[in-house]
């Protein structure tokens, strides 16, 4: 396990301040002197259309008395048989299929619109308030593009821990920015994150990056844009149907928790819920849609609580959990994705561990990743987070948590009296600079074990 704090230790003495575990690096600060194409929608017909031959008879004036009666009876059956094909009504796509498809149906004629524009709420309920994630954006269904963003509003007093688990660490004061932009496309993920001047692009799945599914959830199995109440349709049971007013339907169903956790990253699910069986019931959640008069979706929401049944979590202090999802502007306009003109990096080359980053090199702290000790790399001539002023490296053997802590701190403050001072000058807080270094399950894993000592730029 990785440690970190705010350590407001000085170099003359030890420090007295509690040491708060941080997911799977150590990393503290401290000061120095002082504190620290369309989808097909199947039709079911009631019948099949009457066919008729038409053709041209002639006949002579003395033969159109006696013909009169039939020619008279002839019309009247053709009348009868155009009337009864006029009177075939054709059936719905969604409406008239057995009531437990016709979600999975509406979520077909949604795709086969083409384009929608989409919010979606999710609200995480506690004492200290509701924290919600907005999402929002535009989804090009068949071309499997999406572009939106994804923000965060915290409820005053909300615990760190619970902030940690919601937004994910980074290294540093603080955590992952409460805002970023998503495009999305058929082999690509980009991300824009914070105040970020650029877009960092992932190709492939993000395990090899090393992020589990942090970046691949960005992107959803049933919308381009991952994340949504859309991911949990086509796993619906015991589907009730209502009529609406204007034409269209409401459903109420039931979810097994396994496909609503299909919303959330690796990392977030395990602060949900233990209960994770593919074929599990015993956490039911309910979903209801709403679906227009064409039997698109236009609404869809599920109380989520259910899912809040591990007491040891981050999140144990929530109460409620609820998404809210809305759907408009079918067949409008395409995403807007980033202009070719936008700066995009490479995140192959561009992401790395801080402990590659080389001394006196720069980096941003968001990777998208969550994962703790995983920088951007960027010029210092630019706007950077931090500077990396020291490497230093320790024995094979590992000394234990409050040792490790204890030497990783007089490394970096040994070493930052040493550094150049250009280096160490950027600092946004004078004499005040981070460390950070590997726990026990990765002390000398494929390398030496080594503390990175940096300040941080704003």
């Amino acid at each position: 396990m990785i440690h970190g704090s705010l350590d407001p230790a000085t170099r003359r003495g030890p420090s007295t301040t509690e040491d708060a575990a941080r997911r799977s690096f150590g990393h503290c600060g401290a000061a120095l002197g002082a504190a620290s194409g369309r989808v097909a929608v199947p039709l079911y017909a009631a019948g099949q259309p009457i066919r008729r031959e038409r053709g041209r008879t002639g006949v002579t004036r003395s033969q159109l008395h006696p013909l009169r009666a039939v020619v008279g009876a002839v019309c009247l059956l053709l009348s009868a048989c155009t009337v009864g094909a006029a009177d075939e009504k054709q059936a719905h796509p969604v409406f008239d299929v057995p009531v437990e498809q016709q979600p999975r149906q509406a979520l077909l004629a949604t795709q086969a619109a083409r384009t929608a524009r989409f919010t979606q709420s999710l609200t995480f309920t506690s004492p200290d308030g509701d924290t919600v994630q907005t999402s929002t954006g535009r989804v090009d269904f068949p071309g499997g593009r999406a572009a939106g963003s994804i923000a965060w509003t915290l409820a005053e007093g909300l615990p760190e821990e619970a902030k940690d688990a919601l937004l994910g660490t980074r290294l540093g004061a603080g955590r992952s920015p409460a805002g970023v932009r998503v495009a999305v496309e058929p082999d690509t993920i980009r991300l824009r994150a914070g105040e970020a001047g650029y877009w960092l692009s992932y190709a492939g799945a993000s395990a090899a990056f090393g992020g589990d599914d942090a970046i691949d959830v960005l992107r959803g199995a049933e919308s381009a844009f991952g994340g949504t109440l859309l991911e949990t349709v086509s796993g619906v049971q015991d589907v009730k149907e209502s009529p609406a007013g204007d034409g269209g339907r409401t459903y109420r169903a039931k979810l097994t928790a396994f496909n609503a956790l299909r919303m959330f990253s690796k990392d977030l699910r395990a602060e949900l819920t233990s209960d994770i069986d593919p074929n599990g019931t015993a956490t039911p959640v309910t979903l209801g849609l709403s679906a227009d008069a064409e039997g698109r979706i236009t609404r869809a929401e599920a109380d989520l609580s259910a899912l809040l049944d591990r007491k040891d979590s981050a999140l144990a202090g929530t109460t409620g959990l609820r998404a809210v999802l809305t759907l408009g502007g079918f067949g409008a306009s395409e995403p807007a994705m980033p202009a070719p003109s936008e700066r995009t990096l490479d995140a192959k080359k561009a992401t790395t561990a801080v402990g590659e980053v080389a001394e006196g090199a720069c980096a941003d702290l968001t990777t998208g990743t969550r994962i703790l000790d995983m920088v951007v790399s960027v010029p210092c001539a630019g706007p950077h987070e931090a500077r990396v002023y020291a490497h230093e490296a320790f024995g094979a053997r590992y000394p234990g948590d409050r040792k490790a802590k204890r030497m990783a701190r007089a490394a970096c403050d040994e070493a930052y009296g040493s550094a150049p001072a250009a280096w160490t000058a950027e600092g946004a807080k004078k004499d005040h600079y981070w460390y950070t270094w590997p726990g026990e399950g990765r002390w000398g894993v494929g390398a030496e074990p080594v503390v990175t000592c940096y300040v941080l730029t704003r």
